[in-house]
């Protein structure tokens, strides 16, 4: 009976904790990837900006990764109503 509610909770982790956790190092891997690209054209731009608001020595590989990792913890918490009314 306990090895069985052991199983259970260990299968609810692997679900609850585990996938979620691998989705943001997806996450992750797709922002720096896109920040590399989104720097090719501009980089310039959005480091200048950054470096007004205090965030000085980062590349946009560094801050799209940045980027992917919150939006892999908040993506779920924000929704679009896309019912008609």
């Amino acid at each position: 009976m306990f090895g069985t509610f052991i199983k259970t909770v260990l299968e609810a982790l692997w679900l609850f904790v585990v996938i979620p956790l691998l989705l943001v190092v997806a996450n992750v891997l797709i922002g720096a990837i896109s920040g590399w690209a989104v720097g090719l054209f501009f980089g310039d731009t959005i480091l200048g900006i950054l470096s007004q608001i205090g965030i000085y020595g980062v590349s946009m590989w560094q801050v799209g990764a940045f980027m992917g990792f919150v939006a892999g913890f908040f993506t779920k918490l924000i929704s679009f109503n896309t019912k008609k009314r």
